[in-house]
């Protein structure tokens, strides 16, 4: 971590800030939108309002790995804010550093990206103005394959910090279903992948939607993870829609409000 100091990342009309994970690199960082009304108070916080923490959301916006797509990043952290979230937008490595290599998903470097986000939000939640028990993981494509595979994935994540509850839009599979970087990633399906040995993971609830005639990654891996999520038991909720564009989350924005409903109603 670095402590830099956030800086304004030029939002209009409203606060939007930057906090960026390592020292030395600016590629890897965390875009900030606040609820109107929250932030800036003295000491540092982030986002209180009226002396409450907020619920907060991480987004990974999807981009095949290739980069970080906009569409599912200042819309979406726009709509969470709106909402009444403290909404991070998590940049992460992309390009050739987000290949597997030998040690596979343990030593994927977005993984590591996002357990540095995490842990940051816990380590700081109150100087932030967040709730630490209240971080939800929010994932399109392949930010959602991300988020899946760091939450399920059965590899050996120091530290692992699992979030409240995840929301994965039109996650990425692998294998044949990769969608990404233009090459197979065999045993990362988030359909098909082990689950970690955490107990916590079965009480992890997840939130699932996916159309089925989306034209980049295929209805098929949600399906798969939609099953298998039953067959261990975990609480979730599944929303298969006919249509819908990949990579435009609000072509139809009912499951946002649905998925609103559902996080409220969590526990």
């Amino acid at each position: 971590m670095c402590g830099r100091p956030w800086h304004h990342a030029g939002k209009k009309g409203g606060k939007a800030l930057k906090i960026y994970l390592y020292e030395g690199r600016n590629d890897v960082y965390l875009d900030v939108c606040l609820p109107c009304g929250a932030g800036g108070g003295r000491g540092g916080d982030l986002a209180r309002t009226a002396g409450r923490p907020l619920p907060a959301v991480l987004i990974c916006p999807g981009g095949g790995y290739r980069v970080v797509g906009s569409t599912e990043a200042g819309p979406v952290s726009d709509k969470f804010a709106d909402a009444g979230y403290a909404a991070f937008i998590l940049h992460y490595t992309v390009g050739d550093g987000a290949s597997f290599g030998a040690e596979g998903f343990a030593g994927f470097a977005p993984a590591a990206d996002l357990a540095a986000a995490l842990r940051l939000l816990h380590e700081n939640a109150g100087g932030y103005g967040i709730d630490a028990r209240e971080i939800v993981l929010v994932g399109f494509s392949a930010g959602g394959h991300l988020c899946a595979a760091y939450c399920f994935a059965d590899a050996p994540i120091p530290e692992r910090l699992l979030p409240k509850a995840l929301v994965l839009s039109y996650p990425m599979g692998g294998g044949e279903d990769s969608g990404g970087m233009g090459k197979a990633q065999p045993d990362y399906d988030v359909g098909r992948m082990p689950y970690a040995k955490d107990p916590a993971v079965k009480n992890l609830p997840v939130f699932l939607w996916h159309a089925k005639d989306d034209a980049v990654v295929p209805f098929e891996v949600s399906a798969r993870l939609d099953a298998k999520l039953a067959r261990e038991g975990i609480t979730h909720t599944f929303l298969a829609y006919e249509h819908g564009i990949h990579a435009r989350p609000f072509f139809d924005p009912d499951w946002f409000s649905r998925a609103l409903d559902w996080l409220a109603g969590l526990k």
